[in-house]
């Protein structure tokens, strides 16, 4: 289907490109989503996807999955709107930049996924939804506590120690968010 879908979109076939977007755009505004926090920011990044998408649709190699496409440009255009924005970044978003704007091989990423994966299964279930709800529901410590009947230092507490096992064990942050992109739906 993608290839088919490709070939039309060479030939500047404009119904094609609908129903690419019609097909994508939600992925791609969810993945985006992700780093630009806002829906306004994300819903121009993921315009600027299909911008790009079809001012090069004449180059798009048909032998390349076209989801690969989408995410490889929503990983430019994430980084391009981090470069623009006028901000100090925290470390988090410069390594997050930094990990978009490398090329990693989908052996190298599947390997980080596996063993971020496993890392996190071998956590007690409590701590690990704790981690969850504040890393990547971005849910506070006091909305935490109060979903799960805890104080608000018992939550930090369990973050803290879930931090620590993953950094002993050598995961960095901007893993973490790739991770959370393609398996939070597994936990």
């Amino acid at each position: 289907m993608d290839t088919d879908l490709i070939i039309r979109l060479n030939n500047s076939d404009e119904s094609c490109f609908q129903e690419i977007y019609e097909l994508y755009s939600f992925k791609v505004y969810c993945f985006v989503k992700k780093y630009t926090k806002q829906n306004a920011d994300a819903e121009d990044v993921t315009q600027n996807v299909f911008i790009h998408l079809w001012k090069y649709r004449e180059r798009l190699n048909p032998e390349i999955p076209l989801e690969s496409v989408l995410f490889k440009s929503s990983k430019q255009e994430i980084s391009k709107w981090y470069k623009k924005q006028n901000r100090i970044f925290t470390l988090n978003e410069k390594e997050i930049i930094a990990e978009l704007d490398e090329s990693y091989d989908e052996d190298e990423i599947a390997e980080k996924m596996q063993k971020i994966e496993y890392l996190l299964n071998q956590i007690p279930e409590r701590r690990k939804k704790i981690f969850v709800l504040h890393k990547f529901e971005e849910l506070s410590y006091k909305e935490i506590a109060l979903q799960m009947n805890m104080t608000t230092s018992a939550v930090a507490n369990q973050i803290s120690k879930t931090l620590q096992y993953l950094k002993k064990n050598s995961i960095n942050s901007n893993e973490l968010y790739w991770f959370i992109l393609f398996f939070i739906d597994q936990l």
